[in-house]
């Protein structure tokens, strides 16, 4: 190879490998852009289908007459796109052929079954197929009824979506079956992926005010923004923020510029109520570390010599990791649930907090009937 043909391959590689960097960098600049970011985290522009007509949820897939489209009101009167949707237990006593769903059903349906507030995850609205089929699903296999909402500036609710405006929109679901005649006894939590976020401020909020749910479900949770944009990859593979970590003021210029930096970590002492956490191994999206964290986090308390450790490490430091390791294995207990995953529970203070792993799945975990069926026993839905 002659020297003008290795330097022609030279110049190649060099202006190659300058355009991934230009193109990282502005990767990284338009994460750190706040518009850029509200876009990016909530992707509540993005639409895979054309959604109108809210006020048909039979065109979505959903059975003639067994959901009814609402308009709902924050504390800050934003107008919410709803859907409540009967348990199919209610839904099969309505005569054939079935009238339109009206509001006027939905004390009554709530008298009969309990209720699962569902706060889906970002991009599209609750018109979105795999979202329906969820639906489907809790309100067969747990003959539960299903509030779905539109946060701001999704589907047809007004506004624009912030963290404080999404915690009222959960809050003004939870408002509205209270009004409906449900008990905070009978209403259960569910959050799928950024919906957890927000499902974890609901229940943090609703402790505080001394208010307990039959429970709070997260599928496919993240600590927190920040730790979750450590952790990420593009298309599964390509590490976001791993190359600026190696700059020293980096991260702090990451952690500056973030407008909405949900933390579900940092609410876990003010949960009060039992909680279930969904993961799936195979989730490209969000690690499932993300759920070991937060189970942990929950488990931390009960464990006893949680003093930090000392650098270097001391014998005593290796004494305390192996007693709290024995504490561990004695308040938690393991089922392995062959070719499915595993499940870690432990109770106290009259709550249980559990962990299910499973081996397959994905990000869009709500839709395995092995999730729905543990959902189903652990907080005691009788079907």
């Amino acid at each position: 190879m002659s020297a003008s043909h290795k330097g022609w391959i030279f110049l190649r590689a060099h202006k190659t490998l300058a355009a991934i960097a230009a193109l990282y960098c502005l990767i990284i600049a338009f994460v750190l852009t706040p518009l850029i970011q509200t876009h990016v985290l909530y992707a509540h522009r993005i639409h895979f289908f054309g959604y109108s007509g809210f006020e048909h949820p039979e065109n979505y897939g959903l059975a003639p007459g067994k959901a009814v489209n609402l308009k709902l009101r924050s504390s800050d009167n934003t107008t919410l796109g709803a859907w409540f949707i009967f348990s199919d237990n209610y839904h099969r006593r309505i005569p054939f052929p079935e009238p339109p769903a009206s509001p006027r059903q939905i004390p009554s349906a709530i008298a009969a079954n309990p209720t699962i507030l569902f706060l889906h995850g970002n991009t599209g609205t609750r018109a979105l197929p795999l979202r329906i089929s969820v639906y489907s699903a809790l309100t067969a296999r747990l003959d539960a009824n299903v509030l779905a909402i539109d946060y701001r500036g999704f589907g047809d609710s007004g506004g624009h979506p912030t963290i404080e405006g999404v915690s009222r929109d959960a809050r003004a679901g939870w408002n509205y079956l209270m009004q409906q005649g449900s008990k905070p006894e009978d209403v259960l939590i569910i959050g799928h992926s950024l919906g957890t976020a927000i499902a974890g401020l609901l229940a943090a909020q609703l402790a505080k005010d001394g208010i307990q749910p039959r429970g709070v479900v997260l599928m496919s949770a993240f600590s927190s923004v920040r730790s979750l944009m450590d952790t990420y990859s593009l298309f599964g593979f390509l590490p976001l923020l791993k190359p600026i970590s190696m700059i020293p003021w980096a991260p702090r210029l990451v952690t500056w510029s973030l407008i909405h930096n949900f933390d579900t970590l940092s609410l876990v002492p003010d949960i009060k109520s039992s909680v279930l956490i969904v993961h799936a191994e195979d989730d490209w999206d969000i690690p499932h570390a993300h759920a070991s964290l937060l189970f942990d986090a929950f488990l931390e308390p009960h464990l006893t010599l949680s003093e930090p450790m000392t650098i270097p490490p001391s014998p005593a430091d290796a004494v305390r990791t192996g007693i709290r390791a024995e504490q561990r294995r004695r308040l938690v207990s393991s089922t392995t649930i062959p070719n499915f995953g595993r499940l870690d529970e432990f109770s106290s203070t009259g709550r249980k907090v559990a962990m299910l792993k499973t081996t397959k799945g994905g990000h869009d975990i709500g839709r395995l009937e092995g999730v729905q069926d543990t959902i189903r026993r652990m907080f005691d839905f009788a079907v």
